[in-house]
């Protein structure tokens, strides 16, 4: 029996190594030509920015260097995502800790592995089976939600969407208002809700949403709740 589950696992190794090992290299592939493009020369791995600035990255395996595509199999374009056997980089640097076997191309420069999310090289979350993507800037897993790659709520389980006017979408948790990655103390949470047009009533006032912030019906601004935005992991 013991033997048997040796075997099953070897076999598992090689699969997963052919998947890199036994394809072509890619000799030259550019993610945009507005930016940056991926060359293999002489089994060296280099990077060109959109500056024309070419580098080597040092670390990249040749053989099994692969430029991740993101799209429709038919209509796919290359991604400034690339992985190796074992680094997954963008842009040319690697990421760190980043899994290649299961790294999956989740937005422009947001990705996951098994395990975490990345935002470009950054990690943002360990929570990768319950991260979900709430808009283009927006994000949450089952206990932070984050703004590009600042968290701004520690009480995903209460955050939630209540209504869009004009391009802005608004969001509360237990404490907060949220627009465009920015909180605001309103005088009742509890009761605090969209009423269309951009007018918003809680309990106790009437607010509106002026582009750059809420007003009362008295006139005075709401204030921007004092929060300190922070990497979600450093």
């Amino acid at each position: 029996m013991l033997i048997l589950l040796l075997l099953t696992s070897v076999c598992l190794i090689l699969v997963v190594a052919s998947l890199f090992l036994l394809r072509p290299a890619t000799e030259s592939f550019a993610p945009s030509p507005s930016f940056d493009m991926y060359e293999i020369e002489n089994k060296a791995v280099y990077y060109t920015e959109k500056d024309g600035r070419r580098s080597a990255i040092p670390e990249a395996h040749a053989r099994t260097f692969q430029i991740l595509t993101v799209g429709a199999v038919r209509q796919s374009t290359p991604s400034p995502y690339a992985r190796d056997f074992e680094h997954v980089y963008f842009r040319g640097k690697s990421i760190p800790g980043a899994n290649p076997v299961y790294f999956q191309i989740l937005g422009a420069d947001l990705a996951r592995d098994d395990r975490h999310v990345f935002k470009a090289y950054h990690l943002i979350s360990a929570d990768a089976k319950n991260f979900k993507c709430l808009d283009e800037r927006l994000s949450k897993d089952s206990y932070r939600v984050y703004f590009d790659d600042q968290v701004i709520s520690e009480d995903a389980g209460h955050f939630r969407y209540i209504g869009k006017w004009q391009k802005a979408s608004f969001y509360k948790d237990q404490s907060k208002v949220f627009v465009n990655g920015k909180g605001y103390r309103v005088a009742d949470i509890d009761t605090f809700d969209y009423a269309g047009n951009g007018v918003f009533t809680d309990r106790y006032q009437v607010y509106k949403f002026d582009g750059d912030g809420f007003r009362s019906n008295s006139g005075q601004p709401v204030f921007r709740a004092m929060m300190q935005f922070q990497p979600a992991f450093g």
